[in-house]
């Protein structure tokens, strides 16, 4: 892109995977305010609509596109296909599915506060595009990026940020500029063993 992002880290990809306007909607919108419309089951995040993700108030083919990242590792494994299938029915047939989740390196997995504390998954690419392929969706793009920067970014954050701003009411920044330029440089290049998978997917016919 040539106009310089707001966004950092994951964020920057997806909205670079948004280039092409369309109708959309952010299921999970406390970073992602690319959509038309952001629902969040947290009122705190100030969403346009308050919802889950396994049920979603709109009527079927509503939108051209919807943004899920960072959200489906953190739903019971349970809800997965459910909330996949609720997506896909708010999709026109062709409508984009623009989604973002944990690789499951190792190394990350380890170091995932959240995984320890929450329901927190990482998972692998393949699965994950099978998972989307049983749901009624055609892969068009799977890659992952990133890497150990934005990693400690969110050690920094959960060890650090996350508890300050809590028990002090501080509104400290989610990481250092310095940290997150390191960061968006290691997601500029696909990278086999990168921090997130990114996947973009269209709504089959049948």
């Amino acid at each position: 892109m040539t106009e310089r992002s707001s966004y950092h880290t994951r964020l920057r990809i997806i909205e670079r995977m948004c280039s092409v306007p369309m109708f959309s909607l952010s299921v999970g919108s406390k970073e992602t305010r690319m959509a038309n419309i952001n629902l969040d089951i947290d009122v705190e995040s100030s969403p346009d609509i308050v919802g889950t993700a396994t049920y979603l108030p709109f009527k079927d083919k509503a939108f051209e596109r919807i943004l899920f990242s960072d959200v489906i590792e953190h739903l019971p494994s349970s809800d997965e296909i459910p909330a996949l299938k609720e997506i896909c029915r708010l999709l026109k047939v062709g409508g984009e599915l623009i989604l973002s989740t944990p690789n499951d390196v190792l190394l990350f997995t380890i170091l995932d506060v959240a995984r320890y504390v929450m329901t927190h998954r990482h998972y692998k690419k393949d699965y994950i595009c099978q998972l989307l392929e049983n749901c009624g969706f055609e892969i068009e793009s799977a890659f992952t990026a990133g890497g150990y920067w934005d990693c400690l970014n969110n050690l920094w954050y959960c060890l650090i940020v996350y508890p300050l701003n809590r028990i002090f009411h501080l509104k400290l920044p989610f990481a250092s500029q310095p940290m997150l330029a390191l960061a968006d440089k290691q997601y500029e290049q696909p990278d086999e063993h990168g921090y997130t998978i990114f996947v973009k997917g269209r709504r089959r016919a049948t």
